[in-house]
């Protein structure tokens, strides 16, 4: 289980920038809340233009010395994984207990019946972070093509004269970190796509059938067994 983080550990970083996990600047820390045991519960932002935003506390984590704000996506699919983990867990664990008769039949069906019911709702969640993520997908998709073309254009400027040395390599820069970060992204996104699309959360191990008792069937009589005292009867034809 992830600690929360304190406001001990976090208040060096107000006035400082925060950060997204691939190294772009989210906006500087104005403010930070915290409960009555000093656990973070929110972090002030001002972003680049100017406005302020809340982000959640859960979603702030500390990585070497900069204050890193997770994107939504990434917290969401996070937590699918790891509640999708624990009930198919559970109710593989209910079917095994139940086939070797260790659970009442009963008691079975209603602790199945609930988890059932937790991976239907997991359905639903799957489904809207596979929206998210594909939307996500496309607009770093596009990211990256307005990036290569204007590198591209760069390029081509530099090469005419028209653009000096200073100013090609400063541009330049940024747009190679900038690929960069948005194609770290992107691979992230798709691999997280990827695991939601294959993984079948439709689809629960069946419960395990009730053996009902068979009646072994009764033994046909043999030869041997038949009563000795049998009557044999001739028939005589005339001639």
């Amino acid at each position: 289980m992830i600690m929360p983080i304190t406001l001990e550990q976090i208040r060096r970083f107000l006035g400082r920038p925060l950060q997204d996990p691939y190294g772009r600047t989210f906006g500087k820390v104005v403010g930070i809340n915290a409960n009555l045991k000093d656990e973070v519960t929110g972090v002030g932002i001002e972003v680049g233009n100017g406005e302020f935003v809340q982000c959640p506390g859960d979603r702030v984590t500390i990585s070497a010395d900069s204050l890193v704000l997770a994107p939504t996506w990434k917290v969401e699919a996070e937590e699918f994984r790891k509640e999708f983990d624990v009930v198919t867990r559970r109710l593989k664990a209910l079917d095994e207990l139940f086939s070797v008769g260790d659970i009442q039949k009963d008691v079975y069906e209603d602790m199945r019946k609930q988890h059932e019911d937790a991976i239907n709702e997991l359905k639903s969640k799957r489904k809207s972070i596979l929206d998210t993520l594909s939307q996500r997908s496309s607009t770093l998709n596009t990211q990256l093509r307005q990036l290569q073309t204007h590198l591209a254009g760069n390029k081509m400027f530099h090469a005419s004269g028209e653009f000096d040395d200073q100013s090609y390599k400063a541009v330049s820069d940024a747009i190679d970190t900038g690929l960069v970060r948005a194609m770290a992204e992107r691979k992230e996104v798709d691999s997280i796509f990827g695991y939601l699309s294959k993984l079948d959360s439709s689809s629960t191990n069946p419960a395990p059938a009730t053996q009902t008792p068979v009646a072994a069937p009764s033994p046909t009589p043999s030869a041997a067994s038949q009563p000795k005292d049998q009557v044999m009867v001739l028939h005589v034809r005339e001639t």
